[in-house]
């Protein structure tokens, strides 16, 4: 198991409905945030360990050496949400990535917020980019929509701050 880290998805995610499950087990706590982050070039091919986007406010500036950031203007569209995740504790985080728009200790008021707890779960994610939303599913059953103003490229992503086990599959949604 693991205890501390970021996985980035290489797949582009452009346009449509993506559906992705998150299978988690042998957690020590609820501390994980799954969702999505802008494609992020790798400087070097290497990605430092300790990347963390939804912890770190700044993560633009915090990061500049090892990542480059340069394609976010022509691919990323107009919106300002550059990463977006659901905490363990159901609250929904999000960053600009550049200091502003993040929600400090998360967002609690989104429609069906429900925690993961420590018990093995499924998170699922509904990446609806012509509706602009992120939708969270738990063991199948719809929460509800976390995110919305959702524009341009993202990829699937996974923050541990805690040790645990976690699978990422493509998945069809629940009806």
């Amino acid at each position: 198991p693991y205890h501390e880290g970021s996985a980035i998805s290489s797949h582009i995610m452009r346009s449509g409905r993506h559906y992705a499950t998150f299978k988690a087990r042998q957690m020590t706590s609820d501390r994980i945030n799954i969702g999505i982050i802008r494609p992020l070039l790798k400087k070097n091919n290497r990605m430092d360990y300790d990347f963390h986007p939804v912890v770190t406010e700044d993560f633009i500036t915090d990061y500049e050496s090892d990542v480059d950031f340069t394609i976010r203007a022509s691919h990323w569209g107009d919106g300002n949400v550059n990463c977006c995740t659901y905490f363990g504790d159901g609250a929904c985080y999000w960053s600009s990535g550049e200091g502003e728009g993040r929600c400090k200790s998360g967002d609690r008021e989104w429609s069906g917020n429900g925690a993961m707890g420590f018990d093995p779960c499924t998170i699922g994610l509904l990446l609806d980019l012509n509706a602009g939303t992120l939708t969270v599913y738990k063991n199948s059953r719809r929460l509800g929509v976390m995110k919305r103003g959702l524009t341009g490229e993202y990829c699937w992503m996974v923050t541990l701050l805690t040790e645990c086990i976690i699978s990422v599959e493509r998945d069809v949604p629940p009806e």
